[in-house]
């Protein structure tokens, strides 16, 4: 099932990005930018 993240949560799907591209998922991981995060796993996203 898919879900979302509430914010505090985001961290959890930073290893999940490349640290060399996708900027702006990672400005929104990092509450830098606003934006939703979906996943198929609260506890373990991947």
């Amino acid at each position: 099932m898919i879900s979302e993240l509430d914010k505090a949560e985001f961290s959890k799907c930073r290893k999940l990005l490349n640290e060399q591209g996708q900027l702006e998922a990672i400005a929104v991981v990092e509450n830098i930018n606003p934006g939703r995060i979906f996943v198929d796993d609260i506890n373990n996203p991947a």
